[in-house]
This record gives C-alpha cells, structure tokens and sequence, in this order.
C-alpha cells in the first residue's frame, strides 16, 4: 500500500486531468456554479412539457410557452450584458437573476390549480426566462475573461444535467412532476451562495475610450456586430437551436407517445424513465468532450461543421425509429456535437469582441442564436406536433439542423481550439 502523499498525488492527478490543472479555489467556484445551474434547471427543461401536458394545455400552448421560456431572454440578454459590462457588477447580476427566477417558478404549482392555467403560467414563464438569462451568459463571459479553459468548467454544466435529468426523473416518479419547480428554487438558493463568493470587476464604471486601444463600449458593440463571423456563428448557431431546442423540447412527449421503455433482466425503465436515462448518457458524453475535445485541434468552423452534422443524427434517428437500443445509442453523437458547437461558438465570439464587452458579446450570443432560434423552434416543433406527428417533425427539424452545419462552412476565422488552452 502507498503513502499518504503518494494516494494524495494520485487523486490530484485524477481531479487535475478532469477540471483542467491543479486545483484553483476560484475556479472551483465557477466549476460549482455551472453545476448548479444546470442540476437545478434540468428538471424544467425536461420534464416541463409533461407538466403542462397534465394541465391539460395543447401542443400549440406548449409552444407558446416553450417561446415564452426563450423569447422573453432574448428581448433582455444585449441590455444585462451592457448593464453588466458597464457597472462590473456580474455577481449581483447573477444573484438577482437566480432569486427572482426561482420565485418567478412558483406560478407553475399555483396555476395547475386553477381551470384555465395558461395566463397565469405564461406571465411566470416570461418573468422567470428574463431573470434566468443573463446567469450562464454573464458566468461564460466572466470565465473567458479570467484566462480560464471553458471546455473544462463548462464540462460540470453537462455532467450536472446528465446527474439532473436522471435524479428528477426518479424524484418525479416518487413526488410527482410539481417536484421539477422545488429543485429548481433550492439550486437556485445555493447559486446565489455561490455567485456572491466571486470576484466582481474591478474596473470603474464607464462608457469612455480608456488610454489602452481598448475601445468604447458603444464603437466595441458597434463593430461586434458588423464583423462577419460573428454574423455567421450567430446565425448558424440560430439554426442549430432552431432544430435541437425543438426536439428537446419534446423528447419527454415524444418517449411518451411512441411507448419507449427498456427492459434489461430484472429492472425496467418506463418512458419518464428512459428519458432520464437518455439525458444522462448525452451528457455524460457531452461532459467528456468538453473536456478532452482541445486535443482534436479543430478550427472553429470546424468545430461548428463537425458539431452540427453529430447533433442532427439523433433527430433523423427518432424521426425513423422507435427502438429504444438505437435511441440510446445515438446519444454519442447528440452529446459529442453539442460540445464542439458550444466551444466553437464562445471561443469564437470571446476571440472577435473587445475585452470591455466580454459579458455583452456572450449575451448577444446567447439571445440572438441560442435564446431566438431556441424559442422559435419550440413555437415550430409545437405546431408540426399538433399537425404531422411526433416523429415526422423530428425528420424536419433535423434538415434546419444540417442546414446549420453548411452555414459554419462560412467561417473565415483562423482560431483554433488548440490543445495548449486546456492549460489554463
């Protein structure tokens, strides 16, 4: 048997090769936060559409309230990046955030007692997308601009949702689907915890040119904005949520109206179950590839091209079949690809904006593709349920997908994920 110090560097070894380094207490925080965030978020995002199925709500009702969930996000994401780029007060920004995000929630339970819960639910929805927004936007952006790896504190967000979506699915079995709502508001009491122990900016509030070649906030945006490959990453990125956020969306419907179940021996797995099961495996992998996907060297456009080609397998999958060994075995390629996508995408943006607008060029990011592409595809996926069925709406969203992939080909930008970053 070993000594002491020698089982101790064993398990840095370990710990050093999945969080990107020797341990950083600061650091650890972010990796925490992120693992909060989507712990707690998973449960809403997977299960909220079978909750609202329950009340009685149509899949035209579902869609509206999926657009609600991003729509409103978008419309107030490009003004808390600037409050926050402007003020340097990200902490406060994401504590403010998770508090009235979690009470924003409870109109969920008190609306499932009423006869026409719809109204009630959607104002809470629109309340709950405008303070949820700026979290994971404004802790990229502060991420990014501290030197940190993002693949490698990203990769806790990931392997939280996987643990989430497999944890809920049991909890709701157990508790009932109200259960989605008190884990949310308790992650979000944690998250607030740990968003007040980071650091905030420490430069002085302002708008003004400083004496660097680091510009205006105003003339930052300004040519943001009108660079090209932002234009592209944000529009291929558009469509890329346009196909995926419309089948994830759905994915519990889609369990449920096709019967998927698994049984292996003694155990068995119900369609809620197999969905957390399904969430778990896509990002487990998606978690890993965070981490270790620097060592491919893939270009950004690259990782855009090669990311949104994987993500479209599984909707092409479910749109043929109902096999639930196939459905989790294409769950390689849903999780890989989304984490190439999201690296592509933030390290792009991080590398054409200025540092003084860090927090908004993720923000604009965030509402313009993920947050409007997201929110659209829900109102389409909702409507082509309600029309053509659960499984040929998989096959057209999934075209939106490839599509995607072809815009990234427009890439010009050097930049490389390189194997180096993984050191910081």
């Amino acid at each position: 048997m070993g000594s002491a110090g020698e089982k101790s560097q064993a398990e840095t070894g370990v710990l050093a090769r999945f969080g990107g380094g020797e341990f950083d207490g600061r650091k650890a925080r972010f990796q925490l936060l992120f693992f909060v965030q989507f712990a707690a978020g998973s449960g809403i995002i997977v299960f909220r559409n079978v909750y609202l199925d329950g009340m009685g709500m149509s899949g035209a009702e579902m869609g509206v309230i999926g657009f609600l969930m991003l729509a409103t996000g978008v419309a107030v994401q490009p003004l808390w990046g600037l409050v926050t780029d402007y003020w340097h007060i990200e902490r406060a920004i994401l504590v403010v955030g998770a508090l009235v995000s979690a009470l924003a929630l409870l109109t969920y339970p008190f609306g499932a007692s009423l006869t026409d819960p719809f109204t009630i639910i959607a104002v809470g929805t629109a309340v709950f997308s405008a303070f949820r927004a700026p979290i994971v936007p404004i802790a990229t952006g502060m991420v990014l601009s501290r030197g940190y790896d993002f693949g490698h504190i990203r990769s806790f967000g990931s392997l939280a949702f996987g643990i989430g979506s497999l944890g809920v699915g049991l909890v709701v079995a157990a508790a009932g689907l109200v259960s989605i709502v008190y884990i949310y508001i308790g992650g979000m009491v944690v998250l607030m915890a740990v968003a007040w122990s980071l650091p905030d900016g420490s430069a002085a509030p302002g708008d003004a040119d400083d004496d660097t070649d680091d510009p205006s906030i105003a003339r930052a945006v300004k040519a943001l904005v009108t660079n090209w490959n932002f234009m592209v990453v944000v529009t291929a990125m558009f469509l890329f949520r346009l196909s995926f956020m419309g089948g994830e969306a759905f994915l519990s419907v889609y369990m449920r109206a096709v019967h998927a179940s698994l049984v292996v021996g003694p155990w068995s797995l119900s369609p809620d179950g197999l969905t957390g099961l399904v969430w778990a495996l896509n990002t487990g992998l998606e978690a890993g590839a965070f981490v270790y996907a620097a060592r491919l060297g893939l270009s950004y456009k690259w990782l855009l091209v090669v990311g949104g080609t994987m993500v479209g397998v599984p909707n092409v999958v479910y749109g043929v079949t109902t096999d639930p060994l196939l459905i989790l075995a294409v769950q390689a390629f849903g999780g890989i690809g989304f984490a190439l996508l999201s690296l592509g995408a933030v390290n792009l943006v991080h590398a054409v904006a200025a540092e003084r607008i860090q927090s908004s060029a993720q923000t604009f990011l965030s509402g313009l593709s993920l947050g409007l592409g997201g929110a659209i595809g829900q109102v389409i996926a909702g409507h082509l349920l309600d029309t053509v069925g659960v499984q040929e709406m998989y096959l057209v969203i999934a075209v939106v997908g490839f599509l995607g992939a072809a815009v990234g080909l427009l890439v010009t930008h050097r930049g490389r994920l390189d194997a180096s970053d993984a050191a910081a």
